[in-house]
């Protein structure tokens, strides 16, 4: 089987093999430790591991599945505040099953077609690539916000730079 890499650092890819339904990516993820979301403490010690099945962008026309064995989800236990909590990703959003690339990609798709008919291609449950395509499009409005306010406030020095005014 070819190995393709897989561009998401914070994996190491365990086992690749191609099933019927497409190319299924065993990984796990590379740092041991995990910052507890609660107290902030550090720890090591694991409570129990569950796999999760992540989408992720295709490989030659087919599907790709992680199959996260870290995500034979590490889950945590702090020492300090004695909680129990799952391991973050930067490239999975909490509770999700498709990779952050691959929902980008699917709101790109949606911007040049129609929600029914990218879900109908990718097999995506309607509701699903929905949410997916709302969620993203709300990031997004919320970034060139960010950026049109950063843009004013340098307009505004620059203009008071202009008319001699201290800032």
């Amino acid at each position: 089987m070819l190995s393709i890499p897989l561009g998401l650092p914070e994996f190491k890819v365990i086992k690749q093999e191609l099933l019927s339904y497409g190319y299924a990516i065993h990984v796990e993820k590379t740092e041991t430790q995990e910052r507890c979301p609660h107290c902030g403490f550090s720890t090591s010690s694991v409570h129990d591991r569950r796999t999760r099945k992540v989408r992720d962008l295709a490989i030659f026309h087919q599907p790709v599945y992680l199959f996260v064995k870290f995500v034979k989800v590490k889950r945590y236990r702090c020492w300090n505040c004695s909680q129990v909590f799952s391991a973050s990703l930067e490239s999975i959003q909490p509770n999700q099953h498709y990779t952050n690339r691959f929902c980008e990609y699917l709101y790109e798709l949606c911007e040049g077609s129609t929600i029914q008919e990218v879900s109908r291609k990718h097999r995506i449950p309607y509701t699903t690539l929905e949410r997916i395509y709302y969620f993203i499009a709300s990031k997004k409005a919320k970034e060139r916000q960010t950026a049109i306010e950063a843009s004013s406030q340098e307009e505004m020095v620059l203009n008071r730079c202009k008319k001699g005014t201290s800032v």
